[in-house]
């Protein structure tokens, strides 16, 4: 596809237009949403026993649904699984988003037409706008890092899965026509070959825009192709496939059938892969425009790692604020995951973050919002939840005519508080952020766990490079310091030595790729991974190579 015309950017443009005007009055298009939700589902047992027919305002709304979390809605899930279809919503779903079970059992979340409907447009908004912002960002193909789309079926034969695998079929027009492989690769099981042929299919080929939802899969994807790229180009050379990854016959007919033997190509990653003493994104993909992955939370540390293996030329597009319930957020800009809320898709009211759990905190809604406070999401969605709270910890960035900015922070739970000190994911990554670059330090991963029996934090970090013990030592003064910055309770506490000094340990290379190879064979999903930066036990302890304690 080549780079946007004019013709092109006048109807994006113009559609984009009509979108946004929503924000212009955001309580009217949230209120109009809540109504069409309940008007349609009035008549379901879930309705009838809350009493839509008699809501008439939103504060009667919430005067007559809690709250409620996934425990309080499995049984009506369950209900709909087992062929009642008048439990949740008039529209039967036609698919089933299977969590991965961040919070516990994994939860079938039911996906209507209209649920795919407000999903579409969500993501052609935010194509759309990507797009604009980088029109030469389709100039060549697009790599995806997803999942298969269908991961089984229930006992009634319809299919659940996981969200990223669908989202393949979501994206507009525009970018699914750009894929430069075939959907069959994500059913590849042995997930070495799927890397692999998803990087065959991908070498060979300009793209221009790579996408998926966690940066780490992007750097296994790099760090894979390096490791084999002998293989990889000697496959390029030939037009073939390395018979020694297991890829089922069907989808190596596909593949064999696509390539043709190409020895300049593979000829200039040889000579490329020689100069620089390792295979890059940059050898394959020298037009790469922008890589969409979420870039806040506890991702953002990977930022500066694809950076590296990319160069500095692309720019960073994040997805959103997204789940298995829902697309909540709409980012518009390069470079940031503050977003647009999806007021056109999701009935939103928030909860102030130290109200959560009390009784009679405040339930505000989206234009009630505060500029720099952070909030617990409650949502009701065209899927049947309702009034269901996410768990999850967003801070309003931005207001634009009383139309909120919003950034995901982290997921409640992943909190430690061995004091009353409340150390959450955030203050954790702001803390990392700054000792990294002042001491210019590159690492693969890190924890940060709460030691509860010695009353302290521990630093548990896998380097890039090995590090001098007098560079270990600025570290842990470094982290310190910036902890008691980033949160004022802890400062405190240490001060009180109420809470003792912190630990590091040094963990032995490959303890990344070890916790992502559990996660892989736990769930099958690789693009999902969400790796936990903030926990109560590190994960194989087995492999600290080095302790460091603050003098």
């Amino acid at each position: 596809m080549p780079a946007l015309s004019n013709s092109m950017r006048a109807r994006a443009q113009e559609a984009l237009g009509r979108f946004m005007q929503q924000y212009e009055t955001v309580a009217e298009t949230q209120r109009t949403l809540l109504e069409s939700i309940l008007r349609r589902n009035a008549e379901t047992v879930f309705g009838q026993e809350h009493g839509f027919r008699r809501i008439r305002t939103v504060r009667d709304y919430q005067q007559q649904v809690p709250i409620r979390e996934w425990r309080d809605f499995s049984s009506y899930v369950d209900a709909v699984i087992d062929g009642r279809r008048d439990m949740l919503t008039k529209e039967p779903p036609f698919f089933y988003h299977r969590t991965t079970g961040t919070t516990g059992q994994p939860k079938m979340i039911p996906f209507t037409r209209r649920c795919l409907e407000v999903s579409k447009l969500t993501h052609r908004i935010w194509g759309l706008k990507m797009l604009l912002d980088n029109p030469a960002m389709l100039k060549g193909k697009v790599m995806a890092i997803l999942n298969a789309g269908i991961d089984g079926y229930t006992a009634r034969r319809e299919a659940y899965g996981a969200v990223s695998g669908n989202i393949f079929f979501r994206l507009p027009t525009f970018i699914r026509r750009a894929y430069c492989h075939p959907y069959d690769v994500y059913h590849i099981e042995n997930i070495e070959a799927r890397r692999y042929t998803l990087l065959r299919f991908a070498a060979e080929q300009s793209c221009t825009l790579a996408c998926t939802g966690n940066p780490s899969s992007l750097l296994a994807l790099f760090a894979f192709g390096d490791r084999h790229s002998e293989t990889l180009i000697r496959d390029i050379h030939d037009g073939t496939l390395a018979g020694k990854f297991d890829v089922p016959d069907p989808i190596r007919m596909l593949a064999l059938n696509s390539f043709s033997p190409n020895p300049r190509k593979a000829r200039r990653l040889a000579e490329a892969r020689s100069r620089a003493g390792r295979l890059q994104p940059t050898d394959y993909w020298p037009e790469l425009q922008v890589v969409a992955c979420w870039i806040s939370g506890s991702m953002g540390h990977f930022a500066p790692q694809l950076r590296e293996w990319c160069g500095g030329d692309f720019r960073f597009r994040d997805p959103g604020y997204m789940a298995s319930e829902g697309i909540f957020s709409i980012p518009t800009q390069n470079d940031s995951a503050d977003g647009n809320l999806a007021i056109h898709a999701v009935f939103f009211e928030f909860v102030p973050e130290r109200d959560f759990g009390r009784p009679g905190a405040p339930a505000l809604l989206a234009h009630e919002l505060e500029r720099g406070r952070n909030y617990h999401v409650v949502v009701t969605t065209t899927g049947g939840l309702y009034r269901y709270a996410m768990r999850d910890v967003i801070r309003v960035t931005d207001l634009q005519a009383g139309s909120p900015s919003i950034r995901f922070l982290y997921k409640d739970g992943h909190v430690q508080n061995m004091q009353g000190e409340m150390m959450t994911v955030d203050h954790v990554m702001n803390t990392m952020s700054v000792v990294s670059t002042e001491l210019g330090l590159k690492f693969q991963h890190f924890q940060i766990m709460a030691e509860v029996s010695n009353r302290r934090y521990v630093l548990h970090i896998e380097p890039t490079d090995e590090l001098p013990q007098r560079l270990l030592d600025r570290l842990l003064c470094n982290f310190e310091r910036e902890l008691k910055k980033n949160n004022e309770n802890y400062a405190q506490f240490r001060h009180d030595q109420l809470i003792a000094p912190p630990g590091l340990r040094i963990m032995s290379k490959g303890w990344f790729d070890r916790i992502s190879r559990d996660h892989i064979a736990r769930s099958g999903r690789d693009s999902q991974f969400k790796p936990s930066v903030l926990v109560g036990s590190v994960e194989h302890p087995e492999m600290v190579e080095t302790a460091v304690e603050l003098n």
